[in-house]
This record gives C-alpha cells, sequence and structure tokens, in this order.
C-alpha cells in the first residue's frame, strides 16, 4: 500500500521487538530497518528473531546505511536511558531527516540534565525538519501525562501525588537487573554507586513536565531511591519525587517496585475546593510503553519540526502563574 508509513527499529532488544511485533499487526506501517549492536542478532531476520518465519528485515549495525537505503518517515528508537549515551543515535537519525520518538527517559525533558543537549537537538530538527519526542510510559504517561489530563476538571491545583506500584516479577529482565533484584544490600549499593543499576529513571523530568502543563515553575526537584531488603536480598525498590513551587511541595511521585506488591497506579489532586482520586489496578509498563510510543506517531508526523515533549500535545495546558 502507497500510504503505508516506513519505520526503523533503532535497538531490538526486548522493547524493540515488542515494538515489532506491534507494527506487524497494524496495517498503516512498515518496518524497513532495524538498527542494534548485538553481535548475536546481526544478519538475522527479524521474522526469524520473533518466531514468525523470515519477512525480508534482517539486523543492521550500520545506522547510515539503513537510513540512506530505506528512508523511514519515523524511527521508534528504544536503546538507554541516558541522553548523552544515545545523542549520536539521535543525531545520524535526525540527519536523514527521520522523526524519532524515543524511549530514552531523559529525553522526556532533556533541559532539566542536558540543556546544550536539548538545544543542540532542537537545533538540528529544525534544520532537517523532524520532530523528535523522548516518551513511554513513564516518563511519558503515568507519573505526568495522566495527573495532567485528570487535572483538566481542575481549575486551580494545589496539590498533584502520584503512587505507582508494579510487581517487579511481571516486569522484563533488563528491568529487574535495573532495581537490583536478588542482590545483596552491598552488592546493589556498589552497583547504584557506580551507575551500573539506576533503578527509576525520569522522576524529575515527570516532575518538569507536569509543571509545564500547569504553567507552575518547579523550583526544585529532590529524588530519593532505597532498597527494599528481606531475607538479606534486595526485592525491589522504593523511590520518591518532589517538586517544590516556591518552597511548597506541589508535585509528589512515588514509585515501588518489588517482588511482593500488587500492581496499582493512583492519582490524588487537591484542588481549591475539592479531591480528585483515580486509581487503577496498574498499567503494564513494557506494553504501554510500546503503546505510546506507536500511538504518538500520526501526531509527530504532522508536529512542526523541533525537539518536543509530550505536554506539547495535553490540550489543558495553561499559562505560567
Amino acid at each position: 500500500m502507497a500510504d503505508r508509513i516506513p519505520i526503523v527499529l533503532y535497538g531490538f532488544g526486548f522493547i524493540g521487538r515488542m515494538l515489532a511485533k506491534a507494527l506487524l499487526k497494524l496495517k498503516h506501517y512498515d518496518i524497513v530497518g532495524v538498527i542494534d549492536i548485538n553481535p548475536k542478532i546481526l544478519g538475522c531476520d527479524i521474522g526469524e528473531l520473533l518466531n514468525i518465519g523470515k519477512i525480508g528485515v534482517k539486523v543492521s549495525n550500520d545506522p547510515v546505511k539503513v537510513l540512506s537505503e530505506r528512508k523511514p518517515k519515523v524511527v521508534l528508537h528504544a536503546t538507554a536511558s541516558f541522553l548523552d549515551q544515545v545523542f549520536p543515535q539521535l543525531k545520524v537519525a535526525i540527519e536523514h531527516r527521520a522523526n524519532i520518538i524515543s524511549s530514552c527517559e531523559t529525553l522526556a525533558y532533556p533541559w532539566l540534565r542536558y540543556p546544550k543537549l536539548a538545544k543542540e537537538i532542537d537545533k538540528l530538527a529544525r534544520k532537517f525538519g523532524v520532530t523528535v519526542i523522548g516518551a513511554g510510559v513513564n516518563p511519558g504517561f503515568i507519573f505526568d501525562l495522566l495527573p495532567a489530563i485528570i487535572s483538566g476538571a481542575c481549575l486551580m491545583v494545589k496539590k498533584i501525588r502520584v503512587v505507582r506500584r508494579i510487581n517487579a516479577l511481571k516486569r522484563r529482565p533488563s528491568f529487574q537487573r535495573k532495581i537490583g533484584l536478588g542482590l545483596t544490600l552491598d552488592e546493589f549499593r556498589e552497583l547504584m554507586s557506580k551507575g551500573v543499576i539506576t533503578g527509576h529513571v525520569g522522576y524529575a523530568e515527570s516532575i518538569m513536565l507536569v509543571g509545564k502543563v500547569l504553567g507552575r515553575k518547579i523550583s526544585k526537584v529532590v529524588e530519593k531511591q532505597e532498597p527494599i531488603v528481606r531475607n538479606g536480598k534486595v526485592e525491589g525498590i522504593k523511590g520518591q519525587a518532589i517538586g517544590y513551587c516556591d518552597r511548597k511541595v506541589f508535585v509528589r511521585l512515588e514509585f515501588i517496585a518489588s517482588a511482593s506488591v500488587k500492581d496499582q497506579d493512583a492519582v490524588i489532586i487537591d484542588c481549591e475546593n475539592y479531591k480528585l482520586k483515580w486509581v487503577s489496578n496498574g498499567t503494564p509498563g513494557d506494553q504501554a510503553t510500546v503503546s505510546v510510543m506507536i500511538n504518538l506517531i500520526p501526531t509527530i508526523l504532522k508536529s512542526t519540526p523541533g525537539l518536543r515533549t509530550i505536554a506539547d500535545y495535553i490540550p489543558f495546558s495553561r499559562p505560567i502563574l
């Protein structure tokens, strides 16, 4: 079909493969190329890697060749969490005039940790006429988009609290490693100090996104994470972030990923005259990340070129107070 949108997947790990499986079920998209550096899968047909039989698309470690030959309209990027690590990957895609949707957590609001790189990405995206955005389940939905949408029913928001609890045993192995599942306390502390494991990444980015939508200037963000230990082993992680406006708590995010909790998401918003509360039995993180990324494709194809955030597409944005 002539109107099918050509897509390149940059990264073919767990999320990349989930993206591929989802795209293959949708009639509007064509996977025209896959980029990855894993030597075990280079040259392999992605259909065989997905156990569905050959489809004629092979994994390559040459982004320039793939992007120049396949000319994708969109690159779905899923490789790492920190912008300084993935910037060269984004740059080559932008220079080949591909719009980018990335699961890189710190790209969700890069002006906070990487202001120079954010400026460079925006400049490049405008030059080559493409849109770049970082989004997934979190940042990109639970801790920012969801409370921002719910707050649309409030004229004056006084305080926001979001709590996310997930059963870590249901998540992908790489996520379990990221939170230190099964480590001793000493191993956890050592690997966290070295940056080998990170816990959740993106608390502050989510708080900045909420502030942007609600027109509130976030003056300070405090982040904290600690392991949950049982019988001498780490069974999960507990994190918290607080965003302040004029020394007052405005956004509080709480995150618990553990082998012994039930999935649940909750948003509590204190308004001027009432309180809103939304609770669900949990959002499957990996599938939700894939869904957010794919559902954003039509939006960014119509978007003004440049570096964007999920906050740019929320209808309830308010003027800065």
